[in-house]
């Protein structure tokens, strides 16, 4: 493995994501730790964050043109503030982006939008995935 460090910002790489998240050909996701049948991702790690004060988020993506693991990693301390940090891995390079400071309520936030994003996301590769199922199950018409 090969380690870049980008002096960018994890800003940049939570925009990545996002923009990975949109993308119309997505052939996989996942994210670690995996929610139980009806419980919302962002209340596990939500949780995470409120018991322990630490959360690490795990996120694969896949198209047919790549696949990138993102890993978020925040910390909040009362005394000292929030701090996100976080890496990519894409093939055997990891991507490491700079930390920045971060409020509690701006954590709260942005687990709900990327949340969000990652659950359409998903639900547009259940919906293309049901469609490739039900237009191979079909017959030929006459």
């Amino acid at each position: 493995m090969r380690i870049e460090r980008t002096g960018q910002p994890v800003s940049k790489l939570l925009q990545q994501l996002e923009e990975d998240l949109r993308r119309d050909d997505i052939i996989y996701l996942e994210r670690v730790p995996s929610p139980r049948a009806g419980e919302k991702y962002r209340e596990v790690v939500s949780r995470f964050f409120t018991e322990f004060g630490i959360a690490t988020v795990y996120i694969k993506v896949r198209s047919p043109s790549f696949e990138r693991r993102y890993v978020i990693n925040a910390k909040y301390d009362w005394a000292m503030g929030g701090i996100v940090e976080g890496w990519v891995v894409e093939g055997n390079v990891v991507r490491i982006y700079e930390p920045i400071a971060i409020s509690i309520g701006d954590i709260g936030k942005a687990l709900d939008y990327y949340g969000e994003a990652y659950w359409k996301a998903e639900e547009r590769l259940l919906t293309k995935k049901m469609t490739e199922a039900y237009t191979e199950e079909r017959p030929p018409a006459d």
